[in-house]
C-alpha cells in the first residue's frame, strides 16, 4: 500500500521521508491533489494535525470517504482529540515525535487494517471503561500462559498500570512489558484495551 506524506513543513517531510524507505511513497503539498490521489487507489496519508483545517471533520472526511487510511500527528496528542479524530474514521493517532520504531509499527498496523493508538491513549481508554468480567471464566481463557504470565494477565484485567503490576509482583516494568507482550501475542491481540475487551461478559 502506498504512503503519502501531506505537508508544507520542510521539517516534517524531512523527518518522515527519511524514515519512509522500506515504503512505496510519496509527498505531497496540496490538498486538491492529494484527494484526487485518493481517489485512485486505497493508500496511507501521514499528516501533521497543525497543518489541517480548524473544523477536522471538513479536513478528513472526504479523504476516509475514500478508503485512504489517516495517520495523524500531533505534537500534543490528547484523549479527546484522539477520541474525536477516531470517530470521523482516523486510522492511527499519536505523537509527532515518538521513535522510530513506534512509527513502523503504527504504519504496519494500519496496513493490516488496524487502528493504532498511541499508549496513554489506550492506558486512558482502559481506565474510562466500564466493564464486567466473570471470575469463573477468566482462569480456563487463561490456559495457554505461563504462571508468571497469568499473575501479570490478571492485574491488567484488573486494570492496574503496568508500574503497578511492576510494584505488586516485584519485578521491573521492562519485565512487565516483556510478560504482556507474549500475553498479547497468544491472545492474537495488539494492546491492553483489545485484551481486556477479551474479557468484558
Amino acid at each position: 500500500m502506498k504512503v503519502i506524506v501531506y505537508s508544507n513543513d520542510i521539517n516534517f517531510i524531512d523527518r518522515y521521508s527519511k524514515l519512509l524507505n522500506d515504503y512505496t511513497y510519496e509527498i505531497f503539498d496540496n490538498y486538491d491533489k492529494l484527494y484526487i490521489e485518493a481517489k485512485k487507489r486505497n493508500i496511507i496519508i501521514i499528516m501533521n494535525i497543525e497543518e489541517c483545517l480548524d473544523d477536522y471533520s471538513d479536513f478528513y472526511t472526504p479523504l476516509v470517504e475514500e478508503f485512504s487510511y489517516l495517520m495523524i500527528l500531533d505534537p500534543t496528542p490528547n484523549y479527546e482529540k484522539g477520541k474525536n479524530l477516531i470517530s470521523l474514521g482516523v486510522r492511527a493517532y499519536g505523537n509527532s515525535m515518538m521513535d522510530d520504531v513506534h512509527m513502523k509499527d503504527a504504519i504496519n498496523s494500519v496496513i493490516d487494517g488496524n487502528i493504532w493508538l498511541y499508549p496513554e491513549f489506550i492506558n486512558e481508554t482502559v481506565s474510562r471503561m466500564v466493564y464486567e468480567v466473570n471470575p469463573n471464566t477468566i482462569d480456563h481463557k487463561l490456559d495457554i500462559l505461563t504462571s508468571r504470565e497469568k499473575e501479570v494477565a490478571k492485574l491488567v484485567i484488573k486494570k492496574l498500570t503496568y508500574s503497578e503490576i511492576s510494584n505488586q509482583l516485584d519485578i521491573t516494568t521492562r519485565t512487565v512489558k516483556a510478560h504482556t507482550k507474549s500475553i498479547y501475542e497468544k491472545f492474537e491481540v495488539s494492546n491492553r484495551l483489545a485484551f481486556l475487551l477479551l474479557f468484558n461478559s
